[in-house]
């Protein structure tokens, strides 16, 4: 605890006596534009640049799935990464004179986050006359005495069944009270907070906005063509982390339908690019996605977005803050349903499967494009701001 409160002191006058500087430096020039930080998770960082005008991206971490290029890539050099902690206290000091709204994508600050959960920088933003904009990604604030109590009063397996396992020390107490100081430093200080209320369990109070996806509409395809009927049918499953993805389970039901006789290719993809799961997912008819979450996540969107029937336990019935027919756009799959499910679209004509891909498509070209979610993020942001006109006039 000591080493956490002298760094987070280190950080806090880092900080300050950067903002006094870049103050002075920008004084009078009006604050406008989105900073976009800290951490990519599933391209949603480098997308939300993409798609927010006037925005700059701050990267501290780097992810070997993905080579994109941010504005500030802190996590890219080893020499930087082994700073970030003194580096990105001075860029906060740099960016806040500058910029309108600040949006947090997962668990990262500029500062220490352990002791306070952000507050701190959260409230000295709030008074700088910035908005702050929290996004959750899921273990960032999954509270998981909350998501275990709910496993037991639905008697169902969640993803912190054995999330534990997979990701160790994660369920320790001293984890769940920083995710829930997050939960509470949103709760006072955010503008706005994306999260899935029911997949995302947490002790913010709050409304919160949907979880929003960034489908490129240009890279959104219809592929009729793989449908042709007596095409041998290609299933893939490309697990991030496989136990918490329901792994075990697929490979039983792969094998036992392998067993049954039924003819098919099955390809399983852990560890590899994303430019490979894409390749795969252009030539897949049915994807199996996850099974103990309950929306669909970013490799689901992928997966509509090449034109594939998509098998997850995403279920607007249990996650409400899901867009209208999610439950028609893809095959709703509880982890002890994989293998009946499976086995029904095997049984399948080539045409079903094809209509039931294109409802999946269809609902991404709707609601998960670049534009789609641009606009509803710039709503959110413009509702602020005429907000905060009403409130200093």
């Amino acid at each position: 605890m000591f080493k956490f409160r002298l760094k987070f002191a280190i950080q806090k006058l880092l900080f300050l006596v950067s903002l006094s500087v870049f103050r002075i430096a920008f004084w009078g020039r009006k604050k406008q534009g989105t900073v976009i930080g800290n951490e990519e998770i599933a391209s949603i960082l480098y997308s939300l640049g993409q798609a927010l005008p006037n925005s700059v991206t701050v990267n501290v971490a780097n992810n070997p799935y993905y080579k994109f290029n941010y504005d500030y890539h802190i996590g890219k050099y080893a020499i930087t990464r082994k700073f970030n902690a003194y580096i990105t206290p001075l860029l906060l000091g740099y960016l806040a004179p500058q910029y309108k709204n600040f949006i947090y994508m997962s668990a990262p600050g500029f500062l220490c986050r352990e002791l306070d959960g952000r507050a701190f920088e959260f409230k000295t933003l709030k008074k700088l006359g910035c908005n702050v904009i929290c996004y959750f990604t899921g273990s960032d604030i999954r509270s998981f005495d909350l998501t275990r109590e709910f496993s037991k009063q639905h008697n169902m397996d969640v993803i912190t069944s054995y999330q534990h396992i997979s990701h160790k020390g994660i369920d320790l107490p001293a984890n769940e009270l920083v995710r829930k100081k997050a939960a509470e430093a949103a709760d006072k200080y955010a503008s706005a907070i994306f999260n899935p209320i029911v997949d995302q369990l947490t002790y913010i109070k709050r409304d919160c906005h949907p979880f929003l996806y960034f489908a490129d509409k240009d890279q959104t395809h219809f592929f009729p063509e793989k449908f042709k009927e007596g095409t041998r049918k290609v299933i893939v499953h490309a697990p991030s982390s496989p136990i918490i993805k329901g792994t075990p389970i697929v490979r039983a039901a792969i094998k036992q339908l392998q067993e049954e006789g039924y003819d098919f290719e099955y390809i399983e993809l852990i560890g590899v690019p994303n430019s490979v799961v894409l390749e795969s997912l252009a030539r897949a008819h049915i994807v199996l996605n996850e099974f103990y979450a309950f929306v669909p996540g970013v490799f689901g969107i992928e997966t509509m977005m090449n034109n594939a029937v998509l098998l997850t336990s995403a279920d607007r019935d249990i996650e409400p803050t899901l867009f209208d027919g999610a439950n028609d756009a893809w095959v709703v799959t509880p982890y002890w349903r994989i293998y009946q499910n499976l086995k029904a679209q095997l049984e399948s004509p080539m045409a079903e499967l094809q209509q039931q891909a294109n409802k999946g498509t269809d609902w991404v070209l709707k609601y998960c494009t670049y534009e789609y979610s641009a606009d509803y993020i710039n709503n959110v942001i413009n509702e602020l701001e005429a907000d905060n006109h009403a409130e200093s006039a």
